[in-house]
Parts: C-alpha cells; structure tokens; sequence
C-alpha cells in the first residue's frame, strides 16, 4: 500500500459507518432501545437517573414497603425492562402512557418484565443475543453499545468452545495471535503489532491483566488455566489513559467469577480426551462458592489438576511421547464489605511442568531428535486486595498486588560454546513485582464521565544463565547473571463530554516515569569482561483522543487517535564476546519506542439486535521498533531494528436468527511491516512482521435444542485460519510458518444439575508447521506440529 491508503480507507469506512448508522425508516419498533448504565445507589437518586436516561416521567412519593437500595443496570433496554431490573423487591411500577411510570408497592413477587402493551415499543421483537457487560474502560458498558474497539466472550462461551487458555481462545478473538513455543512459554500479539517472535527484555506489546491486576511486563503468557470464569475481554490499541502500566498493541482481561454472598454454588468436572499417535490426556476441576456468617460476605474457591499427554517422540534416547505436561493451580477469592468499604481479595497459584520441548527438526513429522530433553518449568502466583466504595463526587478503588513469577528452562546446547559432549544451557527467570493503583471515576449518568487513576509499580528481575553436563548437571559454567530492578509510576485518565446528545469527544492520557537499573556479572566463559552496571531514567506523557456518534444505542461509530510507549534498557556486554555474525552488531542500550494508532470503526445491530457486526480500520505508524533476538551463538539481544507500520482491517459478526441457532464470524485483514531498517540487525523490510500474518479468521457455528422438557442438546463446528508468516525479520523458507487452518466438532447433552460433552480437534488430523522456533541453539530447520486429531470428553455436575 502507498503512503496514502490509509487516511483514503479510513474515510471510505468512516462514511460508510456513518451511512450504516443513519435511521432506517420502517424500524419504529427500536426506538425505544437505550442505553442504560445504572449503579446501585438510593432509590430516589437512582430513579432521578434513570428518568434521564431513558428520557422519560417517574412519579414516586415514598410507596409503602418500597426502599433499599436500587439494583445495578448496564445493558441496551427498553425504559421497562431497565425499570424492572432496577427496583428493589417490594416495589413494582405501572406505565401510565408511552413516557411515564409509575413507582408502586407490590407485596406479591414481580416477574421479570411488565405486561405487554399497546404501543411501539411492547410490539418490538425481543432480542435473542445475550447482552454482555464489559468493564474494559473501567465502567460498566454493553458490549453491543460500545464506543472503542473491543471483542469479549462470555464464560459460557469459552466453556461452549472448549477453551481452557488464551492460546485456545486466541482464534474466536478477533486481530488476537498467540506464538507455540510451548505452555506457559507463549507471546501474544494483537493487531500484528509483533516485535519479533522471542521473548527477551523488551516490555511485551500487549498487556495481560487478571481482573485488575497486570501480572507479566516482558514474561511469558503465565497460560492460566480458564476455570470458572466471567468472560475475556480484549481492548485493542495502546491503553495508557485506562491502564497505569500502559501498552502499545492493547489489553486482554481474564475476568474471574466473583464470590457470590447470595447463595451456594459447587461444580465438579472430569475431562479426558485421546490423542492420535500420542499418550490420553485428562483434568479434573473444581469449585466452590459459600456465603460466610458476615453479611455480604462470600469465599469462592476453583482448584484444578491437568495432564497433557505427549505426542512427539525421540528413538535417540528411545523415549515415546516426550512432551507431556502437567498443569495444577487453585485461586481463592475473598467478598466482605468493611466500613463502608467493599474488599475483593484473591490468590492464585499455578505450576506447569512440560517434560520436553514440542518442536521437531529437519521436516519430522513427530520426531524430535536431541541428545538432551528440554523440559520447562513456569511457577506462578499472585496475590491482590481490591477496596472499593462510592464517594460524594464518584467511585473510590485502590488497589495493590504481588506477582510471584519463576520460569526454569532447558536447552540441548550440545555443538555451542566448542563443546562436543552432551551439553544442557540452563536459564532461569525470576520476577517479583509489586502494584498500588488509585482510581476515581464518575458515576454513570449526565454529560461527562471521567477516570482518573494513579500507579506505581516496583519489579526485580533476576536471570541466569549456564552451561551443565547431564546427567549430573556438574560442574556448571555460569555464562551471565543479570539483575533489573524497574520502578514505574504514572497519572493516567481520560473525560469523555456529551458535546451533543449522541456526539460524544473522549480525551485522556498517560504521564509517566520510569527508572530502571541493571547489573551483570558471573561471566565465567568472558572472565576479562567486568561487572556491567547502568541507570537509565525515562518518561513521558501518551495521549488519546476519540470522538463517537451514536446514532440509535445499537448502532455507534467512532474515530479516535492514541500513542503508546515503551521504555528502554540495557543488554549485557558478554554476548558480544561470545561470536557474532556477519551483519550483526552489539549495542549496549536499546533506546525507546512508541507508537501512534488510528482508526475508525463501529458497530451495528440490525434485525431487531439478532444480527450484530462490529468492524475497524485501524493504521498503526511505529518508530524504533524494540524487538528480542538471538545471535549466532544462540545468546539473546535486544535492539531496536527500525521503523514499522501496520495497516487493517477487522471485523466480527453475531447472527442469532433465533434461540437454537449461533453464528459467530471474525476475520483480519492486515499488511505488518517494517518500513526502514536501522541496519543493526539481519532484516527484509519487505516480508511483514515476525510471527503474525497477513490474514486470519474463523468461524463458529452453534446450534441447541430441547430434546425433552428436562434435557437441552446443542452441537457446534468452527473453523480457524492462519496464515503464512515469518519468524523472523529475515525470513527464508526455514523461517516460513502458518497457512493452515483446523477444524473442531462438539456436541453436549444437559439438564439442570448435569452436562456431558464430546469434541473432536483438529478433526482432519492436519500437519502443519504452527511455529519455527525451539531452540536458538540447534542450527536445523524447526517446526511446531499441531497436536494431531484428539477426541475428549468432559462430564460436570453443579450443586
């Protein structure tokens, strides 16, 4: 694409939008749909509210036996529905016209909705897409009404799909691509912005957030297993004004179930499934939720245990399914309201132990063949306190947190460094990081809704690095020890201002600073090379501009412009000292980058909301691209390798033509690349980014049934594509991957306390290369195999 493409396409979507969001006559029926964002408050502010809201009378004087406080509402309702859902029990309403309620009391129970009536609105079809409440911006919002670019799936989706970690789900998220190194081993991507398919120092493009805490900065996805949770939510494009730790490809959320005061809930759930050519695999899962004596008070605790049967084998040390795993954690949560104060605490803890590597060299299909096993350890655990609690002038939450991340990692290095026998490169990873965020936010209703927040981070990260000789794994030769010590702390917030009563201007940043200090030492093999020590102090300020129309609550557009930033670093001298090659240099620092995203994009819901379509273009211009490489000797480095771009387009749809049948579509449509090499580095500024295609989707199809009045039956099939990238910025044939696509089949029967379900993966027993990469150290071609055709089973009783 020339130069000029994308502010022609963005004007080209843009109009389009705005042609696609403009009042369709013969549609009076949803004219009563809006917006409704309600918090739980008083009765009488809460009905104050509502009536602005919904543009409506309410006539309320005290009813006897209706008080308390209202009920939260967030969703695109009609004025009765969102009423209903308000009103706390004992209260009731009737409608006196078309814009006026009524607030009576009601000792008998209330239903769910008011009787029908003659009018516009009663005569509207009902919806059959299930409304889905994202607090990615940090407030309640409907996902069918939201003004930024955001994909979401539900609990129930992900446990539809059979997706038990991002990796899985990474193909019903629309622009989400995730590496294959192995699990808890992998690198996420959105919107292509790849910074190279290795992870090293460079802080990772996208954050990964649980609840509201960021638990990596530059590790691995910690490939937490996907139990009893609330939904997933992905906020594409730099996040800094939302978000303290900031990002510059965006934000996926892992938003767990909260403890429940209101009741007690159990469920227990067995998995097993069988791998063509590979060992059985199976899990087992549980969880309890239990209100406790103090009022409004509730624990809630998930434990889960998963084994991962091998599929690869290795004849030169006569070892069969040599990569199997094993994936054990539990996470409590802790609801208890304190002094007015509403405290949300949780512990998570999770190991992965991987037994060998999952890549194969020189074309093999399911052959490995090293001298050494490669196993890979990923010990994880955090722990947080959330308070919470409503202010005159809004809603009050601090926050802090404690990140506990270990990663132990094997290499066969035999050849490397001049040796000739057997030899293992052992690294080990150690973060500590600990978070405080303040945040204080409007309340929802009127013409300005506003965030701002405060936080503050400290992280030490230890790495070492060493050679041994199995199986003794003595004497060891240290190669590098490197500790960092990182202290960020940022203002970040945004205001966004109803200029006009469907015309909303969002503006909002990130002010921040950053100092990071690092030291080396223990460079047995370079014993000339000194003790490395370096200070560097950093900071700026990331901006964020957006402006949205909403032309009927189901159908808004938008444009907006934002940057991002990452801060720098330092690499250690040594890996110079250990044998480059030509067209490779070392820089002692690796300087800044940032990145400005623009785009335009919407969302529309037709057919009476049983079709939604939500769509971008997006351009991204990318200055000093950081990206983490190896040298030659297999050592790795950080540079910045020079400039990229990345323009797209995105797009998902829903269609639910009624309550048995679901169809969800996602594709992306993209040209990643660097756009000027800085020539410190081997790179082609004309074969994309590292690790992410040109093109990707997927489709799902879901249909369910009521075989008896007791039992409800459904059966589904999807499809995922990926296309062809490279794994580096060189590219070659041996670095070529992707150009696949995999096929599931799943059918479940349930009844009100069971469910029982069987799928099929990889259903054609496809053979493709799903990553070049496993060990920088062996010079043979490499290949990642999907894991081969696998049928499983899953039973689950709740209580």
């Amino acid at each position: 694409m020339t130069p000029q493409t994308p502010p022609r396409l963005i004007a080209l979507v843009f109009g389009t939008a705005i042609a696609l969001a403009l009042p369709v006559s013969g549609q009076a029926a949803e004219a009563g749909l809006r917006v409704f964002r309600l918090p739980s408050e008083s009765l009488d502010q809460a009905l104050l509210r509502f009536a602005v809201q919904a543009d409506v009378s309410v006539g309320w004087t005290g009813a006897s036996g209706c008080q308390g406080d209202s009920r939260p509402v967030a969703g695109v309702l009609k004025p009765s529905e969102a009423l209903a859902q308000l009103l706390p029990p004992g209260c009731g309403f009737r409608r006196l016209d078309k814009h006026s309620f009524q607030i009576i009391a009601q000792t008998h129970p209330r239903v769910a909705a008011p009787p029908p009536v003659a009018d516009a609105e009663a005569e509207a079809e009902p919806a059959v897409l299930p409304e889905l409440v994202v607090t990615a911006e940090k407030r309640p919002e409907p996902l069918i009404a939201s003004p930024f670019p955001i994909s979401a799936l539900s609990g129930a989706e992900l446990l539809r799909l059979g997706d038990e970690s991002i990796q899985s789900a990474a193909g019903r998220l629309v622009s989400v691509a995730v590496t294959n190194l192995g699990p808890g081993r992998n690198k996420i991507f959105v919107r292509g912005l790849s910074d190279g398919s290795f992870t090293g120092r460079a802080q990772s493009t996208v954050g990964l957030y649980l609840d509201d805490v960021p638990i990596t900065y530059n590790a691995p996805d910690p490939d937490l297993r996907l139990v009893d949770v609330e939904r997933i939510e992905v906020l594409r494009g730099p996040q800094g004004s939302l978000y303290g730790s900031g990002s510059i490809g965006g934000i996926i959320r892992i938003v767990t179930a909260k403890p429940d005061p209101g009741r007690f809930d159990a469920m227990v759930a067995v998995d097993g499934a069988a791998t063509a050519h590979g060992a059985p695999s199976g899990a087992l899962e549980a969880m309890v939720n239990a209100p406790l004596p103090l009022a409004d008070s509730a624990v809630r605790i998930d434990a889960y245990w998963e084994t991962s049967g091998g599929y690869l084998d290795n004849p030169r040390l006569g070892l069969d399914d040599v990569n199997h795993s094993r994936r054990e954690g539990v996470r409590v949560g802790l609801l208890a309201p304190i002094g007015g104060w509403r405290l949300n605490a949780t512990l998570v803890h999770q190991t992965i132990d991987t037994a060998d590597a999952q890549y194969v060299t020189d074309g093999k299909a399911l052959i490995r063949d090293t001298a050494l096993q490669e196993p890979h350890d990923n010990d994880f655990s955090v722990a947080s306190l959330t308070a919470s609690r409503t202010t005159p002038i809004g809603g009050l939450k601090l926050s802090v947190a404690y990140v506990d991340h270990n990663l132990d990692t094997r290499y066969d290095a035999t050849g490397a460094f001049g040796t000739t026998s057997p030899t293992a490169f052992d690294q080990r990873q150690q973060v500590r990081m600990a978070l405080a965020q303040a945040e204080l936010s409007s309340t929802p209703g009127g013409r300005a809704h506003w965030l701002v927040g405060l936080f503050g981070s400290a992280t030490r990260e230890e790495e070492r690095a060493g050679l041994s000789a199995p199986p003794d794994n003595s004497p060891a030769t240290s190669i590098y020890r490197r500790t960092d010590h990182l202290t960020e702390a940022a203002a970040y917030g945004e205001i966004g201002y109803d200029l006009l009563p469907r015309t909303t201007l969002t503006l909002g940043g990130r002010l921040f600073e950053s100092r990071l200090e690092t030291n080396g030492a223990d460079f047995d093999l370079t014993p000339t090379v000194p003790h490395f020590h370096a200070v560097l102090d950093d900071g700026g300020f990331a901006p964020k501009a957006r402006l949205s129309y909403t032309a009927r609550p189901d159908r808004v557009i938008y444009v907006q412009a934002q940057e991002g930033f990452r801060t720098g670093g330092f690499n250690l001298p040594v890996v110079a000292r250990l044998g480059m090659s030509p067209g490779e240099t070392f820089n002692r620092r690796f300087r800044p980058d940032h990145l400005w995203n623009y785009e335009a994009g919407g969302e529309w819901a037709v057919l009476h909301r049983k079709l939604t379509f939500r769509a971008a273009l997006f351009y991204a211009q990318w200055r000093s691209v950081q990206t983490d490489q190896y040298f030659a000797s297999g050592l790795p480095i950080t540079v910045n390798i020079g400039d990229g771009s990345n323009t797209g387009l995105e797009a998902e749809a829903v269609w639910a033509p009624n309550h048995h049948l679901q169809v969800r579509i996602n594709g992306l449509i993209e040209e990643p690349e660097l756009t000027r090499s800085a020539r410190v580095f081997p790179a082609r500024p004309d074969i994309g980014l590292p690790g992410v295609p040109n093109h990707m989707g997927g489709i799902d199809a879901h249909y369910r049934w009521r075989p008896t009045g007791r039992l409800e039956a459904a059966v589904s099939a999807e499809y995922n594509y990926i296309g062809t990238s490279f794994l580096t910025f060189v590219g070659g044939a041996a670095s070529r991957m992707g150009g696949y696509g995999v096929g599931r089949l799943a059918a479940e029967l349930s009844s009100r306390r069971w469910r029982l379900g069987a799928y099929l993966d990889n259903v054609a027993d496809t053979r493709a290369n799903t990553f070049a990469f496993g060990n920088p150290f062996n010079p043979a071609p490499q290949a990642t195999p999907l894991r081969p055709r696998t049928f499983g089973v899953r039973i689950e009783r709740t209580y």
